[in-house]
C-alpha cells in the first residue's frame, strides 16, 4: 500500500523558512500554485523549495547587499511605487516568490522521470527537458524582475 499526499492534505501553513532577509514559503501553497503531481513526497518538495531558495539566494547576493547598505533588512520593505502593490503582496516578494517556486518545480520535473517507471504511467510531457526548461527561463525572468534588469536568453539554431 502506498500513500499519496495531494495538495489539500499537506497542512496549510508549513513554512519552509528561508534566510532572514528573503520571505519564508508554504509548501502546501507551492505544491497547490504550480500542481505538483501527489506522487512527490513532502520530503522532497521541501528538499527543492530550499534548493530553489538557496540558488536565488546566490543569484541576487549582489541585490541583498545593495538593499543591507541602504538599511533595509528585508526584501519586503525594499521601496516600491504605491501602484506596483497588489493590495498588501509585494511586488518583489511576488517575484521572488516565482523564481523560488519555478526553479524548484524545474528540478521536480527532472526527477519526476526517475520517480514513475511504469510505461503507461510515463508523461513526456512532465519528463521532456523543453518543459523544465521553459520552469528554469520563468526564474531568470523572475529574478530579473526582482532585479530590476532585462533578461535576454539566446538559444542555437
Amino acid at each position: 500500500m502506498s500513500f499519496t499526499a495531494f495538495a489539500d492534505e499537506l497542512p496549510k501553513g508549513t513554512m519552509i523558512q528561508n534566510a532572514g532577509f528573503w520571505p519564508d514559503i508554504d509548501l502546501a501553497a507551492f505544491q497547490e500554485a504550480y500542481r505538483l503531481p501527489g506522487e512527490y513526497r513532502e520530503a522532497m518538495l521541501a528538499d527543492r523549495l530550499r534548493l530553489g531558495m538557496l540558488w536565488a539566494n546566490g543569484e541576487l547576493a549582489d541585490f541583498r547587499a545593495a538593499q543591507a547598505t541602504a538599511g533595509i533588512e528585508r526584501l519586503a520593505e525594499v521601496p516600491v511605487d504605491d501602484g506596483e502593490m497588489l493590495g498588501d503582496i509585494h511586488p518583489k516578494v511576488l517575484q521572488y516568490t516565482r523564481a523560488v517556486c519555478c526553479h524548484a518545480k524545474a528540478l521536480l520535473l527532472a526527477d519526476y522521470a526517475t520517480m514513475m517507471r511504469k510505461s503507461d504511467a510515463q508523461s513526456d510531457a512532465k519528463e521532456a527537458p523543453e518543459t523544465a526548461d521553459r520552469w528554469f527561463r520563468s526564474a531568470l525572468e523572475a529574478l530579473a524582475t526582482v532585479r530590476g534588469s532585462m533578461t535576454i536568453f539566446v538559444e542555437a539554431l
